[in-house]
């Protein structure tokens, strides 16, 4: 049988190029370190591949926000700390107010100590992250979260009650911090009243609440949620024996009480409460108090308490009353507080979980990854020796039938 020339030419070409190929991808298996080049190598495995690369790459993210919640928890509990410490310094202080030596000197000087505590506690309450974003402002994260007001005196909170959440694996979201409506704000709060203006000679007032259930069935009564605070006031109108109560700021100024006997100089009771009133309350002059708050700030509580400290002159009776009022109010402060701390040591714990979860599941991905698509290093060196040795002989077979002609078999 005769071949053609070209036949054997292009026939040792295609077995020299073939030789090539088959060892350039046993080469670039190596090189790349997998053996699947190519969805055609090997389509179900090239799948499996993709959607295990997908998952490697998802769990890698939730361990990223494991690490920035981490630091976010570790600094808000770190927070939360100072301020127990400070509240703790501040009970004791209000403690040792109630001590029957000290003088008024004594306790301004106390009030002055306790008036440092407040503003390192409202500058913690309005610590920021490493990024500038406030950590207790809810979603509002650049607005600064607490300020007092120089009118009324209120510390008001500019946040909202949003909470953060941060994704941690497919199914698993943890708030990051409670917003400081819930931490610090809205805190329940022993109802009393204080001094608003007078229209004569009365320039301050002393309250304590001598029946606690009384009085808080009519502050709750008589409390309007949806008017401002400082709008919530009563006005005591005096005709020279009798006091009628109003409630200001509604319409037509309601008679809540009254008339009620009064004698100038003396206690004033109504409602469970009973008012002292400084200067002289005269015949046909008004006071008008302001009804607190039923939630109040912990700044509040111990604004109150200094301001009750530098007032001085205060009979025996009406301080213990006060300083029972603050320790309440501090008490229910620091509850909440603590309670916001054990929600953070408990995300801390779920955290740590969710980590831990997510590496065994990023070393099983990667293992089955490992199974699929890598390379078998001394199988493919095998076979990248296989393939060069049929290389060889491929060049030196072509190499030897191209040099072949009738004149070698003349000689």
């Amino acid at each position: 049988m005769r071949i053609p020339t070209s036949q054997i030419y292009e026939r040792g070409l295609n077995s020299v190029l073939d030789a090539q190929r088959k060892l350039l991808n046993v080469h670039n298996q190596i090189a790349s370190e997998t053996k699947i080049l190519t969805p055609a190598d090997d389509p179900a495995g090239k799948a499996q591949v993709l959607g295990l690369d997908d998952k490697i790459s998802q769990n890698e993210q939730f361990q990223r926000n494991s690490d920035l919640l981490k630091n976010r928890l570790q600094r808000t509990e770190s927070v939360y700390s100072s301020m127990t410490t400070g509240l703790d310094r501040a009970r004791v202080l209000m403690i040792q107010s109630g001590n029957g030596v000290y003088d008024d000197q004594d306790r301004r000087a106390i009030a002055a100590e306790l008036r440092g505590i407040r503003d390192e506690t409202q500058n913690l309450m309005n610590s920021q992250d490493e990024n500038g974003d406030y950590l207790f402002s809810g979603f509002q994260k650049r607005t600064k979260p607490f300020s007092k007001d120089p009118v009324t005196g209120a510390y008001n909170y500019h946040g909202d009650d949003g909470r953060n959440q941060v994704q941690l694996s497919p199914s698993l979201r943890v708030t990051s911090v409670e917003p400081g409506s819930s931490a610090f704000q809205n805190v329940a709060a022993n109802r009393t009243v204080t001094f608003a203006n007078s229209s004569g000679g009365v320039s301050d007032l002393d309250a304590r609440v001598t029946d606690r259930a009384a009085f808080d069935a009519f502050h709750s009564s008589q409390y309007n949620k949806t008017q401002a605070p400082n709008l919530n006031e009563l006005r005591f109108d005096f005709d020279g024996t009798h006091i009628n109560v109003h409630r200001i700021n509604s319409p037509g100024d309601p008679l809540v009480a009254g008339p009620i006997p009064y004698t100038t100089g003396e206690a004033f009771q109504f409602n469970g409460l009973e008012i002292n009133f400084r200067g002289n309350f005269a015949a046909g002059e008004s006071v008008a108090v302001r009804l607190s708050e039923p939630t109040q700030n912990v700044l509040t509580t111990l604004d109150s308490f200094i301001e009750t400290l530098e007032k001085g002159g205060l009979s025996g009776e009406m301080f213990s009353a006060q300083l029972g009022n603050a320790l309440d109010n501090l008490d229910r402060s620091q509850e909440r507080l603590s309670s916001v701390r054990a929600q953070t040591g408990g995300r801390l714990n779920v955290l740590d979980n969710a980590y831990k979860n997510n590496l065994d599941l990023e070393i099983s991905n990667r293992e089955t990854r490992s199974k699929i698509s890598d390379v078998d290093y001394s199988e493919a060196m095998t076979e990248l020796t296989k393939q060069d040795i049929s290389l060889q002989a491929a060049q030196a077979t072509f190499t030897r039938i191209t040099r072949l002609s009738l004149f070698d078999f003349i000689r």
